[in-house]
């Protein structure tokens, strides 16, 4: 098993997804179930996450990239989980925020160990499923 194979599999385990490998580029195969408000309605959804991590250097670096959907309501829990994290933010980080009425789409990128990006990237999807408590702890 080569280094990049060894790096999908761990990512797959942090994340708690299938990997796939097409060429030089990982593929995380994950979903999350949302019930989106719409007027008077509740819609159910599952939705694909877009995850992957491509051009992996010898160094143990690649680029990485996610789409997350999420509701307007978790977006400040998210990103404070995400910078919070033990492992500092890289320096080569960028995301991009965009709201519709009902949903935020959150797509962020970095060059860093992709088991780094995933296992921010987890711990702060896994603080959605908790139940709410306070943000910050005094």
């Amino acid at each position: 098993m080569d280094q990049l194979e060894l790096v999908a599999e761990k990512v797959g385990m942090l994340m708690k997804a299938e990997c796939e490998l097409l060429g030089g580029e990982c593929l995380v195969k994950k979903q999350r179930s949302l019930v989106i408000p719409a007027r008077n309605v509740s819609v159910p959804c599952t939705l694909d996450l877009d995850i992957s991590f491509t051009k992996f250097k010898e160094d143990g670096s690649a680029l990485n990239k996610a789409v997350i959907y999420l509701l307007p309501e978790e977006l400040p829990k998210f990103a404070f989980h995400l910078i919070e994290y033990p492992i500092p933010l890289p320096t080569h980080y960028q995301q991009r925020i965009s709201a519709g009425a009902n949903i935020i789409c959150f797509d962020m990128e970095s060059k860093e160990p992709p088991e780094h990006f995933a296992q921010r990237l987890a711990a702060a999807l896994d603080t959605l499923d908790q139940v709410d408590g306070p943000l910050y702890v005094n």
